[in-house]
């Protein structure tokens, strides 16, 4: 990774920690942790349904 990634990476790692995302992604609550990251506006974009397809993806 070069500095920038690293940089959002370490960003992203805080905003999990300081918004208490991390019950959601240690239980795979998708959904939880698609409203809490995206907003009300999470289900119309799926993003708790491409979580959880890309984590089955990844971890298989």
């Amino acid at each position: 990774m070069c500095t920038g990634e690293d940089k959002q990476l370490e960003a992203f790692a805080r905003f999990i920690k300081f918004a208490e995302l991390r019950p959601s992604l240690e239980q795979k609550d998708w959904t939880g942790f698609a409203k809490r990251y995206n907003g009300p506006g999470y289900a119309h974009n799926q993003y708790d349904k491409k979580l959880e397809e890309a984590y089955r993806r990844f971890t298989k």
